[in-house]
């Protein structure tokens, strides 16, 4: 999310800078023609034909004939074709058509057996490139490494980041004096027309050791090097890790959080359309060049083309490209480009990766101005000499601080020496992120990207979207924020609050204070004091102990009924998270809590003591114990708090809580509560997003310990709770609550012609909730609620609804028609049975 916004708001730093640029004429389109012929003048079919990596490109038709539009009146062309010579040519406005020639590259001998395009789609069994995916699908997973039982290699992982289509008089207001100098320095975009600006560049280098007979795999940091804007705020390494290593052998991989179906899927043909192009003999070895193209333009597919060995049938380099029609907002061009190298002429192993993206925010107008993100790998010194023995390959080095594989400038130097380009990128870096300009753009990017703002050295204000708010104990609230923040690698980090109601004219305050105590391994605590308001039915539990500060919450402007069933908790706490293993955490919270209804003419939470007498007022004193575990998922920065990515891997979370009248709790009791949740990626259908949470109270407790089911009184759509409940219309001692929520990703409306274009996305959920109450905690009750629990009949909600909603690539709105089970609040409470909800969430 927070990736999001900041890439939302670069661009609109960016229309800042360009608010008083003088309008000009729109340069005309230009349309070059062509043909491409090989060394026999025979017409070469799908040949890419493009300027700026694809910004602007084409194929070959089957005459070899080609027309590229564009609006540059000078750059340069690339001709390329798998298994030919890449030929680059300048073009010029005068000159409209042009006849390339392509040589065929060395090795490249006698046979070449080229197969039409079909007119008509052939049936699966009918295309000849069928019988060699199938070869590959029998081998995916033996060829590569797996093939060896012992192997040593390095990885070296670049990471650029930049703004692209950079005009001249965007320069002159960035560089002024140095303009004519910089000039001189500054690289072009690929087509050789507008510049780029390198403002952000990482370097990492991994060394790999395995053994496939133990099955174990060491894998440790030998260098680091980082420069540009990260160290003042920006958080590139979570925007950069949306370029995964893809692995095409999977059938579905994840890109931007939706699930891509792969070329070579064995699902594949359902998605793609598939053309044995050729067969290329190259160093005693044939390989055939098999072009793919998506079967609809706006399914999540590519376009490109592979080559695979005829003796292994592994795939020895892929290129592909998003087409510009596929429905990701803010990807204005997507290349992705994977190459392996021969071992033993049998064993295909990792040589370079290519990812790059071209985003932008308004839309994918090649006039507008965007952000380049580019991530290579390079791999090298494969060695299946060596022998590990097991204690070697448990003794991985993992990064646990920050700089802690910082090298010095010979390590780079040697390292980078076939390279220059790198050394000129760290060069420029340091010119730019001095300038005044680009300051002020990295302030305002952090500013709308995390509604904080600076006040004082390491100290910020906000956050600016929770300033005001209003419920009907309070009525308007007023909400103002400090938190410390020097990097997002902060080993401590404060942050205080204070707000106030104007109608009850009470001062909230809440303090939490975090610190890593130890990197390896990593133990955290977390201390915090806070009197707020609360809605306690608004969630069942949550682990991050978070001062109730949530985002659109209870607190949101815009509701519907009352909301004055607020509870005033007082709490100190402190809480031990302590990492086992990667994603794996065991946590202790010993918490005080007083807890009382935030206005007692409104909400009464009476309940019955052990010695009959009624109380108003419950104190809880006891501790929480709690394993989390996720396994697989990415997690960013090296601080106290740490950033986590959307993997679709399973999340398991188990709580005990113990509450104790010996340490003066108002009651003894016991409770225990459990949750799942997964992103299932679903190939072409899309994600389903699932979250089960089931949990019991073991003992007799008043309300405000009890489980409301999570109800939404507020106008916009909530994760994991109930739109149609009001706030306690269901409390339980024991529960189970299901939610599932499927995003079709354009499945469905990319297949119907009057709404391809408007790049619309379905969207269904089904919500269920059971459970019970106990006679005990009926008979303990005297507040001015009744229970229930959905115990008889199930209570349930359904919807279906559309996303990605907007203009270009503005496209973070999202509508939901919702119904729900008949049911009749016994709390007299009126809640409605249909009702259209909104969320807004920027995301791809």
């Amino acid at each position: 999310m927070k990736y999001l916004l900041t890439l939302l708001s670069l661009v609109i730093g960016l229309s800042v800078y360009s608010q008083n640029k003088p309008k000009k004429n729109k340069p005309e389109r230009i349309i070059y023609r062509g043909v491409v012929l090989d060394i026999d003048k025979e017409p070469l079919p799908f040949v890419n034909v493009y300027m700026a990596k694809g910004k602007y490109g084409t194929t070959t038709d089957e005459n070899g004939e080609f027309e590229l539009k564009t609006r540059r009146k000078h750059g340069k062309m690339t001709i390329s074709l798998m298994g030919f010579q890449t030929k680059v040519i300048k073009v010029r406005p005068k000159k409209r058509f042009y006849t390339i020639i392509l040589k065929e590259e060395k090795n490249v001998l006698d046979e070449v057996v080229i197969v039409n395009r079909p007119k008509k789609r052939l049936k699966k069994k009918e295309n000849p490139a069928y019988k060699i995916l199938k070869e590959i699908w029998k081998r995916r997973k033996t060829n590569g490494l797996k093939k060896v039982s012992k192997y040593e290699y390095k990885k070296h992982e670049i990471t650029e980041i930049g703004l692209n289509h950079v005009d001249t008089l965007f320069l002159k207001r960035i560089f002024k004096n140095e303009y004519s100098q910089v000039m001189k320095e500054l690289p072009f975009d690929s087509e050789g027309l507008h510049y780029y600006i390198p403002i952000y560049i990482k370097e990492l280098v991994y060394h790999y050791y395995g053994d496939n007979k133990l099955g174990k795999e060491r894998i440790d940091i030998e260098a680091e090097k980082t420069n540009g804007f990260y160290q003042q705020g920006f958080v590139f390494d979570r925007m950069a890790n949306k370029f995964d290593e893809v692995d095409i052998y999977q059938n579905t991989f994840n890109l931007f959080n939706k699930p891509f179906v792969s070329p070579i899927s064995t699902t594949g043909f359902d998605t793609y359309d598939y053309l044995l192009y050729d067969s290329i003999q190259k160093n005693n070895q044939k390989y055939y060049n098999i072009y793919f193209f998506p079967r609809r333009d706006a399914d999540l597919a590519f376009t490109g083309n592979f080559l695979v060995s005829d003796k292994s049938f592994a795939v020895t380099k892929i290129q592909m490209r998003l087409n510009k029609d596929v429905n990701v907002n803010f990807v204005r061009n997507l290349f992705v480009e994977k190459e392996y190298t021969i071992v033993n002429d049998s064993v295909f192993l990792p040589k370079r990766d290519v990812f790059e993206g071209d985003f932008t925010l308004v839309d994918k107008s090649e006039k507008n101005k965007g952000m380049t993100l580019k991530k290579t790998y390079e791999y090298s010194g494969y060695d299946f000499t060596k022998e590990y023995s097991t204690e070697f390959l448990d003794k991985m080095l993992v990064k646990v601080a920050p700089n802690q594989f910082k090298k010095n400038d010979d390590f780079w130097d040697d390292y980078n020496q076939e390279d220059s380009k790198i050394g000129e990128t760290y060069q420029l870096i340091n010119k730019v992120k001095n300038k005044k300009s680009i300051k002020n753009l990295t302030k305002w990017i952090n500013i709308l990207s995390t509604g904080y703002f600076n006040v004082a050295k390491n100290v910020q204000f906000g956050p600016l979207y929770k300033f005001i708010g209003k419920n009907g104990v309070e009525g308007v609230r007023l909400y103002a924020g400090l938190r410390t923040f020097k990097s997002s690698d902060d080993r401590f980090r404060m942050i205080t609050h204070v707000a106030y109601g104007l109608k009850d004219k009470k001062i909230k305050y809440g303090v939490q204070a975090k610190y890593l105590l130890s990197y390896q391994p990593r133990i955290e605590v977390d201390a915090k004091i806070e009197d707020d308001n609360q809605q306690l039915a608004r969630m069942l539990f949550d682990l991050n102990q978070i001062m109730y500060t949530e985002t659109f919450g209870s607190n949101f402007v815009f509701t519907r009924g009352k909301n004055n069933f607020l509870s005033r908790v007082k709490e100190y706490s402190v809480k031990f998270d302590y990492r086992v293993a990667k994603n794996f955490h065991l946590g202790f919270i010993p918490a005080y809590k007083f807890i009382t209804p935030a206005n007692h003419d409104l909400f009464s939470m009476d309940y019955v003591d052990d010695t009959g007498k009624i109380q108003q007022d419950l104190t809880d004193v006891g501790a929480d114990l709690y394993i989390a575990y996720t396994p697989g998922r990415d997690v960013y920065g090296l601080g106290v708090e740490q950033r986590y990515g959307k993997n679709p891997y399973p999340s398991f979370v188990l709580k005990y809580h113990k509450g104790s009248k010996d340490l003066g709790s108002s009651v003894d009791y016991d409770k225990l509560q459990f949750r799942y949740h997964q992103s299932i990626l679903l190939g072409k259908i899309g994600k389903t997003e699932v979250t089960v949470d089931m949990g019991k109270v073991f003992g007799n407790v008043p309300l405000s310990l009890l489980s409301p089911v999570p109800a939404n009184q507020v106008l916009l759509l909530k994760p994991n709770t109930f739109t149609l409940l009001n706030y306690y219309d269901f409390v339980t001692d024991t529960y189970a609550v299901g939610h599932f929520v499927h995003h079709f990703n354009g499945f469905i409306l990319n297949r119907l012609p009057l709404f391809r274009k408007l790049k619309l996305r379905t969207v269904a959920s089904f919500r269920a909730a059971y459970g019970t109450i106990s006679d005990g905690n009926i008979s303990m009750n005297r507040s001015n609620l009744n229970y229930a629990a959905p115990n008889d009949n199930l209570y349930y909600e359904y919807s279906v609804g559309v996303e990605n909603i907007g203009y270009g690539n503005i496209r973070f709105i999202r509508v939901d028609a919702v119904w729900r089970s008949n049911y009749t609040s016994v709390n007299g409470l009126h809640s409605p049975k249909f009702a259209i909800r909104m969320a807004f969430k920027p995301d791809f």
